[in-house]
């Protein structure tokens, strides 16, 4: 891992590669054609174990674009290799390309980390804005990936994290693995217990939030509905409720003037990072 440490803490943000995996090589040689003539550095798989191996082998690979419906390793399956393998040791992206419409598959791979998703058949202009937001995206990530105290100062002493008291006790990174573990629990519990009886769509979103707060990066709308598992009318009450709030900041996308994105407010982040400072272990 010491190559990907070196490439994170030196190496221009710009420099990301995009790769894509999807087992219709039409597709993917077309998808690539795209990209490359788009500016865009790169690579492609046409199985999700070989695209494992490059992101390992590659650490400027930065952005993933997969198909979800794959032989071997399908790819909800990939995306959750690819959080729990690379997540802590540098900045990956992921972006779902789906041919069923279904809002179901969006909602699971969002619950992966999926951060944008394409509806196939893929155009020029649609793969264009989505790689567009994802550099964005990347940008930030791999910003806050260098200046955390876990990457951006190896020499740091351990107790420069609580320094400054409770809400700081804990880095950001350390903090983003605790709100993915309790989403995991969450949607473990949900394999056994019903859904709708046990649903707290608040707690959902803000949860949601705060993972994207601590990443540095803000959430579309509809992403933050699915992180809900409720229809997409009924989880944009529960948005409204919070903007209405103050605890959640809505506005209109500037270079996707079609969707509106979401972020805490500076004081709900405040509160949910003393509340993980107290129950972490």
């Amino acid at each position: 891992m010491s190559n990907m440490n070196e490439f994170i803490l030196e190496a221009a943000p710009s420099s990301c590669t995009v790769l894509i995996v999807d087992d219709d090589t039409d597709a993917l040689e077309e998808y690539g054609e795209i990209a490359e003539t788009l500016g865009y550095s790169c690579v492609v798989a046409s199985e999700a174990y070989v695209a494992l191996k490059m992101i390992t082998e590659d650490p400027r690979i930065g952005i993933v674009i997969t198909d979800l419906n794959m032989p071997m390793i399908d790819g909800l399956s990939f995306l959750d290799e690819l959080d729990s393998r690379f997540s802590k040791v540098r900045p990956i992206l992921s972006i779902v390309i789906t041919g069923y419409g279904s809002f179901e598959s969006v909602v699971e791979a969002m619950r992966f980390n999926a951060r944008d998703f394409l509806q196939k058949p893929v155009t020029k202009e649609g793969l264009a804005a989505v790689l567009r937001r994802a550099s964005r995206t990347w940008n930030q990530m791999a910003f806050n990936f260098r200046s955390s105290p876990a990457t951006g100062d190896l020499h740091a002493p351990p107790q420069a994290l609580a320094e400054s008291g409770t809400s700081r006790e804990f880095s950001d990174q350390e903090l983003l693995e605790m709100v993915r573990t309790l989403v995991r629990k969450r949607e473990r519990r949900g394999e056994f217990l019903d859904r709708e009886m046990f649903s707290d769509p608040t707690w959902d979103l803000l949860l949601d939030l705060t993972s994207a707060k601590l990443e540095g990066v803000p959430v579309p709308v509809s992403s933050a509905c699915a992180a809900t598992h409720l229809p997409l009318s009924t989880a944009l009450r529960y948005v409204r409720a919070l903007v209405d709030a103050g605890l959640v900041k809505r506005w209109r996308d500037p270079s996707d003037r079609r969707r509106d994105l979401l972020e805490l407010e500076q004081k709900a982040m405040d509160s949910m990072r003393q509340y993980l400072s107290v129950v972490r272990p």
